[in-house]
């Protein structure tokens, strides 16, 4: 399945989708209990799926415990590090076609993201520069501007994981002031570290209104995307649209070098994926580690690492998270997936570890 890679700090374009997400929180949610009609689960999800576009604004937050009581190990290795754990709030955009705008404050800086028909920006006050991302078409703008839309990231979720899920819908609840339905998606699949997705659903728009993984791990969220406030009206239009300031640092990046940045771990060939849907576990090349030991740092990763006896005696090292686990075989290459270990302890031994 889809991985997960939901962080609108590091960095903005990244963000959230990752999700990418997301069961309510109390700060997403209130006490009282709308009465809404009657909805299956079939129903709602056909209700999203057939959903006109709406524009609006509104004030979204993400939040990652992936790491769950690992988190500590950051503290180790300072505030750089490009893992997707803590909360970011961020103001969205949304306008019509392609047109979105992501803006995070924070007290040293602030950061944007303005995506439009002709492309798009980056922007970064704290040292003053600016991404300038060339679309040669329309479509690939607006491809860029999903990025951290929720609703698309439940229509991939339902559409992936739907045929090997138990599907029902929960109690209504209100977020962000708007009365939402609660669309459960459980594996029917043994092994996954995911226990559930919800999905909450405006009652009147059926536009996502928050997405939340569940882990076998934890009783809390370790994903979630969700607003905490929104409006559904056309922004400005002055919203969408951006100049460099006069001094700025400017970088031109096309179409295709665009694309280049959003591949997954650089590998000549596709890599191979073992099991599907909530079992699904990809096989990384050997080197992929050095990607993760440089971002999270040497001594925090050999924190996380558990030798594993594997079935022909080989020892392997696994690295657990509250949503990934990752295998490191005896030859350097990664077994990885939201899955417990021991399906990926079964996959080492099908490919004769």
């Amino acid at each position: 399945m889809a991985r997960w890679k939901y962080r609108f700090g590091i960095p903005l374009v990244g963000a959230a989708v990752a999700l990418g997400a997301a069961s309510l929180t109390p700060a997403l949610t209130n006490a009282q209990t709308p009465l809404l009609g009657p909805m299956s689960a079939s129903q709602l999800i056909a209700a999203v799926m057939g959903a006109a576009p709406v524009q609006y604004s509104g004030q979204l937050q993400i939040t990652s415990n992936i790491l769950g009581s690992d988190a500590s190990l950051l503290s180790s290795v300072g505030q750089s590090v490009a893992l997707p754990e803590g909360t970011s709030q961020l103001m969205v955009y949304r306008g019509a076609g392609p047109n979105l705008r992501l803006q995070e404050v924070n007290a040293q800086s602030e950061r944007d993201l303005y995506v439009n028909s002709a492309g798009a920006w980056l922007w970064d006050s704290a040292g003053s520069k600016a991404s300038h991302f060339v679309a040669s078409s329309t479509t690939q703008s607006k491809t860029l501007s999903q990025g951290v839309n929720p609703t698309v990231m439940a229509d991939n979720l339902v559409t992936q994981l739907s045929p090997t899920s138990q599907l029902t819908v929960g109690s209504n609840v209100y977020v962000a002031g708007h009365a939402a339905y609660t669309l459960s998606l459980v594996p029917r699949q043994t092994g996954s570290s995911i226990s559930s997705v919800r999905i909450s659903v405006d009652a009147k728009n059926y536009h996502v209104l928050g997405v939340s993984v569940y882990s076998v791990y934890s009783s809390t969220p370790v994903l979630q995307m969700g607003y905490q406030s929104i409006t559904f009206a056309s922004p400005s239009s002055s919203n969408f649209s951006f100049t460099p300031p006069v001094g700025a640092s400017v970088n031109t990046v096309t179409a295709s070098q665009l694309k280049s940045m959003f591949q997954p771990m650089t590998s000549p060939t596709k890599p191979v994926t073992l099991g599907t849907s909530w079992q699904a576990v990809v096989e990384l090349p050997k080197g992929s580690l050095t990607k993760v030991s440089s971002s999270l740092g040497s001594k925090a990763l050999s924190d996380l690492e558990t030798p594993v006896t594997l079935a022909n005696g080989g020892t392997a090292s696994l690295i657990h998270t509250e949503l990934v686990n990752m295998l490191v075989l005896p030859n350097g290459s990664i077994l990885a997936g939201a899955v417990r270990s021991s399906v990926l302890e079964s996959d080492a031994g099908a490919l004769g570890f």
